[in-house]
């Protein structure tokens, strides 16, 4: 599940830039549990993952009680 920032974002990529990111995180919902290579802080003090897949970073955390990867933020760096 994206945050609504995120889907934004997600939105307003060109084609070919959607898809390689609906490919990253394709990626992540394969292994909710994957570590990222950073932990940051959210706003409501939950421990978020931050992962670098090629030119992209991917701030998320996995929601076990309903079953669903939850991404906050993706960014091209």
């Amino acid at each position: 599940m994206l945050s609504e920032a995120a889907s934004e974002y997600a939105f307003r990529l060109p084609p070919a830039e959607q898809k390689r990111l609906a490919r990253i995180l394709r990626l992540l919902a394969s292994d909710p549990n994957r570590s990222g290579d950073y932990l940051t802080t959210g706003e409501d003090g939950r421990i978020m993952q931050n992962l670098l897949v090629e030119d992209w970073v991917v701030t998320y955390w996995a929601d076990h009680a309903v079953k669903e990867l939850r991404v906050a933020e993706a960014v091209q760096v």
